[in-house]
């Protein structure tokens, strides 16, 4: 398995694309968790009596509520990812895709062991930020704030100390689709 992670903006979700466009199978690891909110009877239970039984929806949980009380409470947020990632990775590894898309492997410890290389999607800051404006929505402030925050994270150095024991590979989503597209190619 190789993770596709990387910075706001940069264009993970595109990768995840192409690479499903060539019929490779590819699961978004935020989508697999609003599934298993939605369908793993044990973690709606576990978070249930952690967090109520008002916090579940039949759609999964109520992710408004759910975000004002881990923005709020750090400890709420730990609680949460305790009972979520070993879920979410006994599913991963369960289906064994060929890549997993996600923003914060880090959190993960467990998933990052199984897999086999990372690959990193970057770009320069200001077409992350063209894109956070016009395919996201958000105003030029809110972009400029998100990009800031996750500041440290726009060095291959960050990403190399952050997975030592990882092959790290570097995708620059500077460009149009096209030369992602062979960047990708070249890779697989």
């Amino acid at each position: 398995m190789i993770g596709i992670t990387g910075s706001i903006g940069a264009g993970k979700s595109l990768v995840g694309r192409i690479l499903r466009d060539q019929k490779i199978r590819v699961i978004d690891a935020d989508v697999a968790v609003h599934h298993l909110y939605r369908d793993d009877q044990s973690l709606r239970t576990a978070i249930a009596r952690e967090f109520g039984k008002d916090m579940l929806t039949e759609k999964g949980i109520s992710r408004n509520r759910m975000a004002d009380l881990i923005f709020k409470d750090a400890s709420a947020r730990e609680r949460l990812e305790a009972l979520v990632y070993p879920v979410l990775t006994a599913y991963l590894l369960r289906t064994n895709p060929a890549f997993i898309e996600a923003a914060l492997f880090e959190n993960v410890p467990k998933l990052v062991e199984h897999l086999d290389e990372i690959w990193v999607v970057t770009a320069n800051e200001d077409v992350r930020l063209k894109r956070l404006i016009e395919n996201r929505g958000f105003t030029e402030e809110d972009a400029r704030r998100r990009i800031e925050l996750q500041h440290s994270r726009d060095s291959e150095t960050y990403w190399k100390n952050l997975f030592p024991k990882k092959t790290v590979r570097f995708i620059d989503n500077s460009s149009d689709e096209t030369a992602l597209k062979k960047i990708i190619e070249s890779l697989l």
